[in-house]
């Protein structure tokens, strides 16, 4: 007897129960699910500091829930999407210096639970830079016997088990680092086949975790109509170029423009800004 699983990953959050099972066809009467706070540490520990933390799984539905809770490393492409590695695989791998306990949670019907997270920095020059990891918070579902109707033999009974899981992301950025290095690479106007687009990339040249805002203010040179497009906050680790598209309004009327490309981040004073003119056919 074969098992498909099917797995689901969220980031940390809620699930209502009526996502997770379908018992009918008639609406919740009540909104209930399983809720994992906080959704993301940003950590400010120094060298030699060993911090505890508190992860909430909230178990809001009428049957039972169990967890795994594991951590690994993540490496981020141009577009901000995570690829998980094993934890300590990492070149700013935070898994290393991370403890959890429990690392199993069984949850009654509307019980709360906590895991302690515990944070190592250690003492030597390795504590000196950023290092960042995920923290996944698994269902694990009871797998149930199937009942296989046909008896010659030849077939292979099947079932799905819908599962979900919460991510934690965990970011460590010591005093000493500098994260106010986020700037602009290349700014520039890009075709589609159905539309235009501008297209901001940036990079973070310092050593530090950045978490950063950026839009696009756009000024039309004929009439002097201003528009900002939409707002855009991420984060970027050390050594990361990230691009950004930014899709023009499919009624933009003809004529000459002016973009203004802008990056915010939240350790910096100041912000920065890219401009480019171009005109629309």
């Amino acid at each position: 007897m074969k098992y498909h699983l099917v797995f689901m990953f969220l980031l940390a959050g809620n699930i209502t129960e009526s996502m997770a099972q379908n018992k009918s066809d008639q609406p919740p009467k009540r909104t209930t699910g399983v809720s994992v706070s906080p959704s993301h540490f940003h950590f400010r520990q120094d060298r030699g500091d060993v911090k505890t933390y508190d992860i909430t799984i909230k178990n809001s539905t009428s049957t039972a829930k169990e967890f795994n809770i594991n951590i690994y490393d993540f490496e981020m492409n141009n577009n901000g999407k995570s690829s998980f590695i094993p934890a300590g695989t990492g070149k700013f791998s935070l898994a290393k210096w991370m403890s959890i306990s429990p690392t199993f949670v069984m949850l009654k019907p509307f019980e709360n639970k906590k895991v302690k997270v515990t944070v190592s920095i250690p003492t030597n020059d390795s504590g000196k830079k950023a290092a960042w990891s995920i923290l996944m918070i698994e269902q694990q579902a009871p797998r149930e016997k199937l009942l296989n109707t046909k008896k010659d033999g030849n077939t292979v009974a099947m079932g799905v088990i819908p599962t979900f899981a919460f991510g934690v992301f965990a970011y460590q950025n010591p005093p000493n680092v500098t994260d106010n290095k986020v700037e602009f690479t290349n700014f520039q106007l890009k075709d589609s086949d159905k539309s235009k687009y501008l297209r901001i990339e940036v990079q973070n040249q310092g050593d530090g975790i950045a978490y950063c805002t950026s839009y696009i203010d756009l000024t039309n040179l004929d009439t002097g109509e201003q528009q900002r497009l939409k707002v855009k906050n991420f984060t970027i680790v050390p050594e990361l170029i990230r691009e950004f598209n930014f899709f023009l309004p499919t009624n933009l009327p003809k004529g000459k423009y002016l973009a203004i490309g802008v990056l915010d981040y939240e350790s910096s004073e100041e912000i920065q800004a890219a401009k480019m003119e171009f005109e629309i056919n």
